[in-house]
């Protein structure tokens, strides 16, 4: 893994572009002033430039390798927290701290940055461990009589994990989609059925005769012999 790839992923123009527009969408829909946004760029900005500097230190790429699965760990452990807070302020009081929901949104991105360099089984075994081992070990360790007395907290468990697992697939579709909100995704995608079924349309009538001649539906066609 090399230095100068892992500092592009997380300061290139279109990953400092998406967290912009994030920013700027957030301070709208939640009627944040600029000194408020600038706070929240210094703080995403800080997050971006420890890490780098922690990565200039290291030459060794296998160490490279090592801190970018810890950052991982650490900001979606970071991330798991912020949304388990905006869940619970959200029951309680009806809405959440805009500052969590921000945060929350623009440690997204940089897991996002990080995800394609870290090995696939790397990716599953920190979804298994943040999911699933506590509850697990715990349940393995408890009697039968103490996992039914808490049968109530292991399903909320589940479901708070199920949640938090939307919140962020959420995000990265959003990401990817390049959308600000589930809207424009419905859009996109009916966008995209409506291109196949037009294309299905065209094509119905359609055949290839050696590789060579198409006849498209009722299209006029010449067949001329050379």
């Amino acid at each position: 893994m090399e230095l100068l790839f892992i500092k592009d992923k997380l300061t290139n123009h279109s990953f400092t572009r998406s967290v912009s527009e994030n920013l700027d969408d957030w301070a709208v829909g939640f009627e944040q002033n600029q000194e408020q946004k600038k706070q929240i760029q210094e703080w995403f900005d800080s997050v971006i430039h420890q890490f780098i500097h922690i990565l200039d230190d290291v030459e060794v790429k296998e160490e490279l390798s090592v801190l970018l699965f810890s950052k991982y760990v650490e900001l979606k452990c970071y991330w798991k927290q912020l949304n388990t807070q905006i869940q619970y302020q959200n029951f309680n009081r009806g809405d959440a701290d805009p500052d969590l929901i921000i945060k929350a949104s623009l440690t997204t991105y940089i897991l996002i940055a990080l995800e394609p360099m870290i090995h696939e089984e790397d990716l599953t075994e920190i979804q298994q461990f943040l999911a699933k081992p506590i509850r697990e070990l715990m349940i393995e360790e408890t009697s039968q009589e103490l996992i039914q007395n808490h049968s109530d907290e292991t399903e909320n468990y589940l479901l708070e994990q199920q949640i938090e697992a939307l919140y962020y697939d959420k995000e990265k579709l959003l990401l990817q989609l390049n959308c600000t909100d589930m809207a424009e995704v419905i859009e996109v995608m009916q966008n995209m059925r409506d291109q196949v079924q037009s294309l299905k349309q065209e094509m119905e009538d359609s055949c290839i005769l050696d590789g060579q001649i198409r006849f498209t539906g009722k299209r006029r066609i010449r067949i001329q012999k050379i």
